[in-house]
C-alpha cells in the first residue's frame, strides 16, 4: 500500500457518526470462530502459556468458563485449560451480529488478523477470510508464522493471491525469531512490492522464557530502513520503549504506532509511559497514530475505548486522525465528508 502524502481535512460533524459517536477505523481486532480460537489459544499453550495465565480472568469472562477450574487445569496442562475455555462455545463469533455492533458503535472499518495456525481444515487465515468475505466493514490481514521462512512466504502468496488478504501481521516473540534475519527478506520484499501493510507485534511480551525485547523499536527501525516502501505498524505501540518508538515513527515515514491493548484512561496516568508519544501527538506524530481495539484483552467495547482517547486533552484534528483518519488513509478509505487538501 503506497505511502499517501495528501492531507485531508474534515469538520467536527464529519468525524462524528449519526448517533453522536466518534467515527472509528480499528486496525487490530480478533474475530474468530471456534476452530480459530482453538488454534489461536493452543499456539499460546505451546509457545507462551504465560498469556493464558495473565489474561485468565478476561478469557474466562469472555468464554463463560469457570475461572477456578480453568486455573486448576492451567497448572496441570495448558492445552486442557484451552478446552475449558472452548466448552461453553461462547467464543464462537456471529459475524453478522459483530458487524451490526460495529455499525452501532460508529466503527466504519476494522482490520481482522488471521494466523497460520492449523485448524484441521486449513488455517486460521482460511477461516478469517471466509468470515470477512461478505462483510465490507471487515478487512482481512493474513497472519504469518516466521518459524519457517519458506512456509511463511508460501502462505503469504496464498493468502494474498487466493484468499484476498490486504495486509499482514507477524508475532516475532511467539515464533522466537529476529525479523532482521536475512532469511525473511523475501517476505518483506513481497509485502513491499504488493503494497501490503505489515502489523508487527512490538514491545513487551509475556513469554517469560523468551527475551522481552524480541522485537522492539530497534528491529522496527531496521526494517523501515531496509524497506522504505513497506508500511510498518508497531503493534501495541512498542510499549514500554515509547521514547524510542516516538523517535522511530518521527524519522521513518513508513512507521505507524497502533495503540491496541493500551487504554486512553491508562495513558493519562503519569508514569504509564505514553508521555513521549502524547507530548508529540498534536505535532510531528499526528499522522502516525492508529487506533486498535483487541477487545478481548480489555473487555471494553470498541467505541468506549475510542472515547477514552478523546479524554486525553488532544486537539480535535489529532483525535480524528488517531481514531480514524490515519488508518482510513492506509486502507484506501475516505471518511464521510472528507475533503482532499494538498
Amino acid at each position: 500500500m503506497r505511502l499517501v502524502e495528501e492531507e485531508t481535512i474534515s469538520s467536527d460533524e464529519d468525524a462524528v457518526g449519526s448517533a453522536g459517536r466518534r467515527l472509528v477505523v480499528d486496525v487490530c481486532e480478533v474475530v474468530y470462530d471456534l476452530p480459530s480460537w482453538r488454534a489461536y489459544l493452543r499456539a499460546f499453550a505451546a509457545d507462551s502459556p504465560g498469556y493464558l495465565r495473565v489474561f485468565a480472568r478476561r478469557l474466562c469472562d469472555q468464554a463463560g468458563a469457570d475461572l477456578a477450574r480453568y486455573r486448576q487445569m492451567l497448572d496441570e496442562n495448558p492445552f486442557a485449560a484451552v478446552d475449558v475455555l472452548l466448552e461453553p462455545e461462547r467464543l464462537d463469533v456471529d459475524v453478522r451480529e459483530h458487524a451490526r455492533t460495529l455499525n452501532e458503535q460508529g466503527v466504519i472499518a476494522q482490520v481482522v488478523h488471521g494466523g497460520m495456525w492449523e485448524t484441521g481444515d486449513g488455517t486460521v487465515n482460511d477461516h478469517v477470510a471466509r468470515l470477512t468475505a461478505h462483510v465490507p466493514e471487515l478487512h482481512f490481514w493474513a497472519g504469518l508464522s516466521l518459524k519457517d521462512a519458506s512456509a511463511a512466504e508460501a502462505e503469504l502468496r496464498r493468502a494474498h493471491e487466493d484468499l484476498g488478504a490486504t495486509g499482514l501481521s507477524v508475532i516475532p516473540f511467539l515464533d522466537d525469531v529476529d525479523v532482521l534475519d536475512s532469511q525473511f527478506a523475501p517476505v518483506f520484499e513481497y509485502a513491499q512490492r504488493e503494497e501490503l501493510p505489515l502489523w508487527i507485534h512490538c514491545g513487551q511480551n509475556f513469554a517469560a522464557a523468551r527475551p522481552i525485547d524480541s522485537c522492539t523499536w530497534r528491529q522496527l527501525d531496521g526494517l523501515a530502513g531496509r524497506y522504505p516502501g513497506l508500511v510498518l505498524i508497531a503493534g501495541h505501540g512498542g510499549w514500554p520503549w515509547m521514547g524510542e518508538m516516538a523517535a522511530v515513527a518521527q524519522r521513518q515515514r513508513n512507521v505507524y504506532l497502533d495503540s491496541s491493548t493500551h487504554r486512553g484512561s491508562a495513558m493519562a496516568i503519569p508514569g504509564y509511559g505514553w508521555e513521549p508519544v502524547l507530548s508529540r501527538a498534536d505535532g510531528v506524530l499526528r499522522r502516525k497514530l492508529l487506533f486498535g481495539s483487541t477487545t478481548w484483552v480489555s473487555g471494553v467495547g470498541t467505541q468506549a475505548l475510542a472515547e477514552e482517547i478523546t479524554m486525553l486533552g488532544l486537539a480535535e484534528p489529532t483525535e480524528t486522525a488517531w481514531l480514524a483518519g490515519n488508518a482510513a488513509r492506509l486502507l484506501g478509505l475516505r471518511l464521510p465528508g472528507e475533503v482532499p487538501h494538498a
